[in-house]
């Protein structure tokens, strides 16, 4: 799960705040059975956008903003933008969000853009670091399906994106939440029941099937 870097911000859905140790997670929704799926619960269609999407709309903030001072990461999920890192003014927040906005088939923008110097060479790869700790421990939680989610990781704060039930969502927090150096963890997933995410591993799996039957069929 990849993230494009330019320029960006972002609104929260759902938030876990951490400012020492374990944070206290502000979750929605009640407990309900996780989905073991690895089968992206994205369209085949929504999951290219998205890559088109953070490479698309990055540019067309770069292009935008021109010459103001700032550093913004676009990063896409089921259509969704998240625009998250420094930019110099409120100004040049309203316009990054704008343009995110305008983007063609985008169908929400978080704007979590902080207005303040960039940030240093040395936090960014703090961050980078991080953000493979917390990739690292998501995939290696039994109970986390790190295979539906995105990981941003800005001036130590974690943003998840992803389609998880609200026991998912849940426990993704906590295994952020409980990683060294992680200062705040916010969510931005999309919550849907157990029974919607079986409905669509179900399609999925039924179009898998029709495609592996038509490629048998052709040779």
């Amino acid at each position: 799960m990849q993230k494009r870097t330019l320029f960006t911000s972002i609104v929260a859905a759902g938030v876990c705040s951490i400012l020492n140790g374990c944070a206290p997670l502000v979750v929605g929704g009640a407990a309900v059975a996780t989905s073991t799926a690895l089968i992206d619960r994205r369209s085949t269609g929504a999951a290219l956008n998205d890559e088109v999407f953070e490479y698309r709309v990055a540019w067309e903030i770069k292009e935008a903003l021109q010459d103001i001072e700032s550093h913004i990461t676009v990063t896409s999920y089921n259509g969704r933008i998240l625009l998250t890192g420094e930019v110099a003014n409120e100004h040049a927040k309203e316009v990054a969000y704008k343009t995110a906005w305008t983007s063609l088939d985008v169908v929400k923008v978080i704007n979590e853009l902080a207005v303040m110097p960039n940030a240093s060479i040395t936090q960014r790869v703090s961050d980078s670091a991080l953000s493979t700790k917390v990739k690292t421990r998501l995939i290696a939680a039994e109970k986390t399906v790190y295979s539906q989610m995105k990981v941003t990781v800005d001036r130590g704060i974690v943003y998840l994106m992803g389609l998880l039930t609200p026991q998912e969502n849940k426990e993704a927090c906590e295994v952020a939440a409980a990683t060294s150096g992680v200062k705040k963890v916010v969510s931005v997933c999309e919550i849907l029941s157990a029974q919607r995410i079986a409905e669509m591993k179900a399609r999925a799996e039924e179009a898998e099937r029709i495609r592996a039957k038509s490629g048998d069929t052709s040779n």
